[in-house]
């Protein structure tokens, strides 16, 4: 995080944190995990949390309390690992046992994936309808197909789906994009009638930039439904602007999204999965314009963690 303005150093006994105020007047809280450990008088840049237990893993933020212009202001999170002494080890052996260990963790997967998904959770969703007329090309009898599961990274059905492929060596960043067909079924006899895909050209996976041991990503999900009248407002959006660190830290540092289909980010690391977000779909069809409402944005702004 040294880059960004934040760092954080551990030892059995404590966590030091220590960060660039935005503002000599600035006043910062410091949160770990949801607990308030200190509010801090202005002109703070650093605290001692003495607390913390051996072994632990925490999660700190870094907040300020906005006076004045605070153009420049921000939110630190950072992810803590504290170090436990074995049996007649010292601290600072100890602290240099935990420093080699994430060292080879973080070089040993020379590659790291982030992956946005939306998907339909049903098998089948019938038709919309707005006061009892079609919106879509097919209306009353049909349905159409879902994608049948859960928040399962293993799945291969999807809405659309955005990929950042990270190569930490050089930085180098290959997005992918795709978009899952949409079918069509009669209700009555369960035979497909229409198959189509939706244009997927309003998809990104972009770098952004990077620097020692992260990259900025932008990524947009977009797609119509290919059965829907062009003229409808609505269509599966959503943006985010992401910073993965080598070290396991990442944050969304903006972004939102409408609520329908469900959406889910993770991150594949060396085998392993960890899961950034989940959201389950809102109304189903405020996609095609016939909700009350339209579908509402999702904020995805300031969520943060650690991946394995």
């Amino acid at each position: 995080m040294t880059p960004e303005g934040a760092i954080s150093a551990a030892n059995p006994r404590f966590v030091d944190l220590a960060w660039k105020a935005y503002s000599p007047k600035a006043r910062y809280t410091v949160l770990r995990g949801d607990t308030v450990l200190a509010e801090l008088p202005a002109g703070s840049t650093s605290f001692r949390d003495t607390t913390a237990r051996p072994g632990a893993a925490y999660q700190y933020r870094i907040v300020p309390q906005l006076v004045g212009d605070a153009s420049q202001a921000r939110t630190f999170g950072l992810n803590v690992s504290v170090p436990a002494p074995e049996k007649g080890q010292s601290d600072l052996v100890a602290m240099r046992t935990s420093a080699t260990a994430r060292a080879k963790a973080a070089a040993a997967a020379t590659t790291t994936t982030l992956t946005w998904m939306t998907f339909i959770a049903q098998k089948r969703l019938d038709a919309p309808l707005a006061a009892g007329k079609a919106v879509c090309t097919y209306g009353k009898g049909y349905t159409f197909g879902g994608d049948n599961h859960g928040f399962d990274w293993r799945s291969s059905s999807y809405r659309t789906t955005a990929n950042a492929v990270i190569t930490w060596k050089s930085k180098k960043v290959d997005g992918y994009t795709s978009i899952g067909a949409t079918h069509v079924y009669n209700k009555k006899t369960g035979k497909l009638v229409a198959k189509r895909t939706a244009s997927g050209s309003k998809m990104q996976v972009r770098k952004l930039g990077s620097g020692s041991g992260y990259v900025d990503i932008r990524m947009v999900t977009h797609a119509t439904n290919p059965f829907c009248s062009k003229k409808l407002p609505n269509a599966i959006d959503g943006a985010l602007q992401f910073k993965i660190r080598s070290n396991g830290n990442w944050d969304i540092r903006s972004g939102n999204h409408r609520q329908m289909p469900s959406h889910y980010i993770y991150v594949y690391n060396g085998g392993r999965v960890t899961d950034v977000y989940k959201a389950k779909a809102a109304s189903p069809w405020c996609l095609s314009g016939s909700g009350p409402a339209g579908c509402q944005l999702a904020n995805l702004t300031g969520y943060y963690g650690h991946y394995k």
